[in-house]
């Protein structure tokens, strides 16, 4: 079943599975009879979920990325980071329960996979986590890649399971939002790239992603198609999404 809000359409679903994949990531996964005819395909793509609001506020629409989809099932993942009640979308994926009735709308946007490319670059913070991983599962044998991932703390790290392929550095925000540090800023500066016949992609807090797309496309000269980036949220904006 779907339904319409501001010409927009929504799949009815229902939630059928929480599990807390590291200590401040949380795993929805949700079941709707219109989510089989869904365009799912490639890593990266997003869905607008409405989540509940106290009182009489109309739910908030935040958009997650679909971690596994599963189309004989009509069944959609996503991954939540749990960072209190600082937001509607934390705060509902906080106290979910299994029953809890949704509307989505979707998918969007998406990335695809160069698999002519030598190498891919990948920077972002933990809510850029779930499309990571989704294009470092989807990359070609062979293809090489570096990211670098900013997270609360080590125990974060479980998230990814590593590959021979991939090199992966792990950066610890602590008491701050990752993503706000600098952090991945001065670690993608100072490492070495490689930038001949590569892609990449940055996803995360707006200041952040835009400070290295500027990096790389001036410092290290990699032409502006090979680059994709998102802001997925700015500090102190409610609902921010912005792409190249």
């Amino acid at each position: 079943m779907h339904t319409l809000r501001n010409n927009r359409t929504l799949h009815q679903t229902e939630v059928v599975d929480i599990i807390d994949v590291t200590p401040r990531m949380r795993r929805i996964t949700i079941v709707g009879e219109s989510l089989p005819l869904l365009g799912i395909g490639l890593p990266g793509q997003w869905m607008k979920v409405f989540v509940p609001t106290p009182g009489d506020e109309p739910p908030a629409g935040r958009a997650y990325t679909i971690r596994q989809f599963d189309r004989a099932f009509g069944q959609i993942a996503f991954d939540v980071v749990l960072h209190g009640d600082d937001g509607p979308g934390s705060r509902w994926a906080g106290r979910a329960r299994r029953g809890d009735r949704l509307d989505v709308g979707g998918p969007r946007a998406g990335h695809m996979i160069d698999r002519g490319a030598a190498s891919y670059i990948l920077a972002g913070d933990a809510t850029a986590l779930p499309a990571i991983a989704a294009i470092l599962e989807a990359l070609p044998d062979g293809c090489r890649a570096a990211a670098f991932l900013e997270v609360a703390d080590k125990a974060e790290e479980r998230y990814l399971t590593p590959h021979p392929d991939q090199t992966i550095t792990w950066l610890h925000s602590g008491i701050f939002f990752p993503g706000t540090t600098g952090l991945i800023e001065r670690a993608v500066k100072a490492a070495s790239l490689e930038t001949e016949d590569c892609q990449v992609w940055i996803a995360g807090e707006s200041s952040m992603m835009r400070s290295i797309r500027a990096h790389l496309l001036l410092d290290r000269r990699i032409i502006h198609p090979a680059i994709e980036s998102a802001g997925y949220w700015k500090l102190g904006t409610a609902d921010h999404r912005e792409r190249d």
